[in-house]
């Protein structure tokens, strides 16, 4: 797990039984960011700090509703104030990246609910690898690799079953490969590995001259 701290600070509104305004912040974090295939670990946290009475903190969670456990603390400080957390527990998944919640607060003091919107994050090594054609340029016949992967793969390495590439006619830039000469010796299978710093992932490209390319994608 990578730690890095993400997080939506919100400015709470409400008014005492004195009828003084009062302020409170929630926050909605992230403290280390989960990776798919890891122990079950804390997804997101929000709390609410130093009201009275303590507020009520929930969370609506859409299509993870049945996928994910949540925690919920109280802790009353010497100034008779509250502070409440809730966390949101889960063996963190692929489908799980991008995925909408919610964290709802409820008050004594306040005339409606307070929803706070957080999208979950997962990180996770490259999964489909796909070769496909790219902007050809005037004497070159270009390929583009991309990769599913969170986040984006950094690292691209272009290999062939039967030649050392780059040479004098295959160039290679980035997630580019460039046929700059377009002749029956090219014929063959050539192959992208994608990585981040979770994992590497592989896709391929069959090429013949003349004819359509076949593009093969791996899946890990």
């Amino acid at each position: 797990m990578v730690s890095r701290h993400f997080i939506t600070i919100t400015v709470l509104y409400f008014l005492l039984s004195s009828g003084t305004e009062a302020t409170s912040l929630v926050y909605v974090s992230v403290d280390v960011v989960p990776v798919a295939g890891h122990p079950e670990v804390i997804l997101a946290t929000c709390k609410t700090s130093r009201m009275k009475p303590a507020a009520e903190v929930s969370w609506n969670l859409g299509d993870l509703s049945d996928s994910v456990k949540v925690s919920t603390n109280t802790v009353k400080h010497l100034d008779g104030t509250f502070t409440a957390t809730s966390n949101l527990i889960a063996t963190p998944t692929i489908q799980m990246n991008q995925q909408l919640v919610q964290c709802v607060i409820r008050h004594a003091a306040m005339k409606e609910k307070l929803e706070v919107d957080h999208k979950i994050i997962v990180h996770y090594p490259p999964q489909l690898v796909f070769v496909t054609p790219f902007k050809n340029h005037a004497n070159a016949e270009v390929y583009q690799c991309e990769a599913d992967a969170n986040p984006a793969a950094t690292h691209f390495s272009w290999h062939s079953t039967h030649q050392t590439i780059p040479n004098d006619v295959i160039k290679t830039e980035g997630n580019k490969l460039y046929f700059l000469k377009l002749t029956s010796e090219l014929n063959g299978l050539y192959t992208c590995e994608a990585s981040n710093e979770y994992g590497t992932g592989i896709g391929s490209l069959y090429w013949k001259k003349g004819e359509k390319t076949e593009d093969y994608h791996s899946e890990l």
